[in-house]
């Protein structure tokens, strides 16, 4: 800094000084590359984008809403002048997992039981669940849906796909059942293993003592 220029002959340092003060500062703001787009949910409280389905079950359906897409996420904001973010969903190209919030899903499943036979979230769940909550009967679709909704608060729904391979689907217990049943997965029972014991000849291994044999040795009553 301290040398002269190699053309205009004057110190660097004083070069810099002159310039400096025509540097601009740089944003203290990362500069945000994203785009927005209106979009509307359906009447399953989906939205579609890049041909996947979106799940937002804590929204009404039919509901308006805003897009606002970046390179490897889609912010879903309310339109209602307010712009609050409703849910963050990966872009579809990035192979990240679409995160499902179960049990607000069967909340909207309850409210409406007869959407779970066309909804595309059904398709997702375990197999044994799709089985147990899609039947034609709409009384045991209702009940089931609830019981599927009480339990998610305890177990996930992975888990509850499991319970339901271990029971019959048709059989009217199946609540009960499937509630032991879970626990039962949740709380196995502890069998410890066997410890050394190097005290008891071997000749006496497996053997199991005569008590009548103890009991007239030690005087007791032979009934």
């Amino acid at each position: 800094m301290e040398r002269p220029h190699y053309n205009k002959g004057e110190l660097i340092s004083v070069l810099w000084q002159q310039e400096a003060s025509k540097l601009l500062q740089l944003p203290t703001v990362p500069l945000e590359i994203y785009r927005l787009k209106n979009a509307r949910l359906n009447k399953y409280s989906e939205l579609q984008f890049d041909e996947t389905r979106f799940p937002l079950p804590q929204c009404k359906a039919l509901l308006s809403v805003l897009f606002k897409v970046r390179w490897d996420e889609i912010d879903v904001l309310s339109a209602d002048g307010e712009y609050q973010l409703l849910a963050t969903f990966p872009r579809p190209y990035t192979e990240k997992a679409i995160p499902l919030d179960w049990r607000a899903i069967f909340e909207g499943y309850q409210r409406r039981p007869r959407s779970v036979m066309y909804s595309s979230f059904t398709s997702m769940m375990p197999k044994s669940v799709q089985i147990f909550v899609c039947v034609d009967d709409a009384e045991s679709r209702k009940t089931r849906i609830a019981l599927i909704r009480r339990l998610l608060k305890t177990y996930a729904l992975e888990q509850i796909g499991h319970g339901l391979v271990k029971i019959s689907p048709m059989d009217e217990r199946n609540a009960a059942i499937l509630e032991h049943v879970l626990y039962a997965m949740a709380h196995p029972e502890y069998h410890p293993e066997p410890f050394t014991e190097t005290h008891t000849p071997e000749c006496l291994h497996g053997q199991f003592p005569q008590l009548e044999v103890y009991d007239r040795l030690m005087g007791g009553a032979t009934s």
